[in-house]
């Protein structure tokens, strides 16, 4: 197993697991934008396949990335529970308002 492949998956798939899970929190409400734009970032991974299939390598590293994914998604969202707390109903965060 080549360690740099599986590190570079995996950190890859935890920065766009972060990155969607957050989008995800972020949205005032989930409807079909939001739901095809987070689809179409984590089947993203597919390119990771197509890279492998050109390299011609019969490694296994590449199935880190959805792993990356799945740790990056939940350990944002259980970051973000525990800053903010769980209120649904809750408003949504917003920019802080320049003061000039």
């Amino acid at each position: 197993m080549n360690w740099i492949i599986a590190l570079g998956a995996s950190s890859l798939g935890i920065v766009i697991g972060i990155l969607v899970a957050w989008f995800v929190l972020e949205a005032k409400e989930m409807n079909l934008k939001v739901l095809s734009a987070s689809v179409t970032v984590l089947t993203g991974g597919a390119v990771m396949g197509l890279f492998q299939f050109l390299s011609h390598s019969q490694t296994s590293e590449i199935w880190f990335y959805p792993i990356g994914l799945l740790v990056g998604f939940c350990a944002a969202s259980i970051i973000d529970t525990i800053y903010y707390g769980y209120d649904p109903n809750r408003p949504k965060r917003t920019r802080a308002k320049n003061s000039n």
